[in-house]
């Protein structure tokens, strides 16, 4: 176990029927929105809750979301958080980190404009590939090698080379699934319905995961 593993923790969305999951509309999804920082003036990232959508088109299930929607919502692993966490996290500073506008439209076709959209335009690599169980070989074609990874441990080396103001908040690097990871001094921030706060060490043991290797 790193001596970093008790300070980080992975930011997952909480399992419910009634938290939103997001999909970007047609125009946000041809964007780089992800990864890279938009011109300004650009168009704010607009997105939709998939899991009513999916729940009433599919399964023929109607399902009350929560309302108002939660401060911090998720598209994949991406977050997206409302005004008071974004002018936190702007105070911070955070390297790699674009806080850009984003719109939530809800399953009454609301539209909420007090969102923001956090895009790392790089990842941070620092897992430790002794202690972590993963499968031996990278993905194809993926470069730099990219693995997946059932349990985690921090690289400890990597850690104390890194000041702590560079590594408060990023997005994980060198795996398929590529998970937000917050430090301890900034974790409740993040402490809200819908966010699932989950220790570096009980990913995969005490929480449920998927074991990609297998």
């Amino acid at each position: 176990m790193s001596i970093f593993d008790k300070d980080y923790f992975f930011l997952c969305p909480s399992i419910g029927d009634e938290i939103p999951m997001l999909v970007a509309d047609e125009g946000t999804s041809k964007k780089s929105y992800d990864s890279e920082v938009m011109p300004f003036g650009s168009k704010p990232f607009i997105f939709y809750n998939s899991w009513w959508k999916v729940n009433k088109e599919l399964w023929n299930k109607i399902i009350i979301p929560m309302d108002p929607p939660p401060d911090v919502l998720f598209d994949g692993t991406d977050l997206v958080v409302c005004d008071r966490i974004a002018e936190e996290l702007a105070d911070l500073e955070i390297p790699n980190l674009a806080i850009q506008p984003a719109i939530f439209i809800d399953h009454n076709d609301e539209w909420h404009e007090y969102y923001w959209f956090l895009t790392f335009t790089k990842v941070f690599d620092c897992w430790d590939r002794e202690r972590s169980q993963y499968y031996p070989e990278p993905l194809p074609y993926s470069e730099p090698p990219v693995y997946g990874v059932s349990t985690y441990s921090l690289n400890d080396s990597v850690l104390q080379e890194t000041p702590l103001s560079e590594r408060q908040l990023f997005k994980l690097g060198g795996v398929l699934i590529k998970m937000i990871i917050a430090h301890k001094s900034i974790v409740d921030l993040f402490r809200v319905k819908g966010v699932d706060i989950v220790p570096i060490a009980d990913y995969g043991i005490n929480y449920p995961s998927t074991d990609w290797g297998k």
